[in-house]
């Protein structure tokens, strides 16, 4: 693995014999969960390009996470709205009771809190993310009324959780764990990368990701390259935000790798 310390890029040396050999993929997501997919993708013969266009940066003092864990002696349930909010959360030292129900949005989340040892995780059954969440049994208001929740999740985003589970009647305590931020400078590499035709594929599973993207390319590479490429995003909002930004063949897939994944291998069918 090749990781460019400015740029937090990785070149992974593929599988040549695999089922998506000739294919190389832009990932977008940030370095540790995108370092993951690239992997997967090697594995299968794809190149995978990671040059992450969000950037996390803790957030959570120490003092703060005392509290958190005097608030979770009494929590009903936590949520975790994406593999981030589960690496910085944990690895700051909070330590979940066995008690507290665990919820998360996604695979990749749940994947995510399985690496870090917690297994009883609670996601949607179909729509993967806020909306499927809030349609779960365990939190319906007959469940959740007067008990404690919190929420981890990075400094921006969506207030759907919050403000539905308060509607519900639940006490929500939210912890913005992370900061993300998108990188200040052009990618020298990436844009190389453009210009030479060295990508087939950009995965995007963050509508952040898409914008932040966008932003770091120029406008002549942004028309006479890049909203060409093919795009597979792994929501309908991230679909709707990268065609919003000027990509003009956006596939929605399902979520996190295995989404991906998938609609790569039935390309080559």
């Amino acid at each position: 693995m090749n990781i460019d310390p400015k740029l937090d890029s990785v070149l992974i040396t593929p599988n040549t014999a695999g089922p998506l050999a000739g294919i190389s993929v832009l990932i977008t997501r940030p370095v540790i969960p995108a370092s993951r997919t690239a992997k997967r993708l090697a594995v299968l013969g794809a190149t995978p390009l990671v040059y992450p266009t969000i950037l996390i940066e803790p957030s959570i003092e120490k003092e703060q996470m005392e509290t958190v864990q005097t608030s979770l002696l009494n929590a009903y349930a936590v949520i975790f709205v994406s593999p981030s909010a589960v690496s910085v959360t944990l690895a700051g030292g909070v330590k979940l009771p066995h008690s507290v129900k665990v919820f998360a949005p996604g695979l990749g989340t749940a994947e995510e809190l399985n690496l870090h040892g917690i297994s009883n995780i609670v996601t949607p059954l179909k729509s993967f993310d806020s909306e499927g969440l809030l349609e779960l049994p365990d939190l319906q208001t007959a469940h959740v009324n007067g008990r404690h929740i919190l929420i981890f999740r990075g400094d921006s985003g969506r207030e759907l959780l919050h403000d539905e589970l308060e509607h519900r009647g639940a006490h929500v305590e939210v912890y913005a764990t992370y900061h993300r931020y998108a990188p200040k400078t052009p990618p020298a590499g990436l844009l190389e990368l453009l210009t030479t035709n060295k990508i087939n594929v950009i995965s995007i599973m963050s509508s952040s990701a898409v914008v932040n993207l966008v932003s770091l390319v120029s406008a002549q590479v942004r028309n006479q390259i890049l909203f060409s490429l093919p795009v597979y995003a792994s929501h309908k909002r991230i679909k709707a935000a990268a065609e919003a930004q000027g990509f003009l063949n956006v596939i929605e897939t399902e979520p996190g790798d295995k989404g991906l994944i998938t609609s790569l291998l039935n390309l080559r069918k």
